[in-house]
C-alpha cells in the first residue's frame, strides 16, 4: 500500500527499477542516500521489500554503502 492509502502493484523486476531511480532522485535532490524508511515512504513499498532490494542492488554491484548505513550509499 503507497503512503497515500492505495494499492502498489508492480511486475517483477518493476519495483527494483523504482527503488534504484528512487535512489537516483534522492542523491541528487539532496546529496546524500536515503535510508529504507524514506526509499519505503517515496516508493510506497514495504521496508522489508526495500531492504530487500537494496541488498540486491549492493550484491550487484550497482550501489555500495560506505558504512552499515543505507544513508552512505552511492551509485557505481
Amino acid at each position: 500500500m503507497s503512503a497515500d492509502g492505495s494499492l502498489v502493484t508492480t511486475e517483477p523486476g518493476e519495483s527494483r527499477a523504482l527503488v534504484l531511480a528512487s535512489i537516483r532522485s534522492w542523491i541528487g535532490k539532496y546529496g546524500e542516500g536515503p535510508s529504507v524508511r524514506d526509499l519505503s515512504r517515496v516508493t510506497g513499498l514495504a521496508l522489508g521489500t526495500v531492504a530487500h532490494h537494496l541488498s540486491r542492488l549492493e550484491g550487484d554491484g550497482i550501489v555500495m554503502r560506505a558504512s552499515s548505513r543505507w544513508r552512505s550509499c552511492r551509485l557505481l
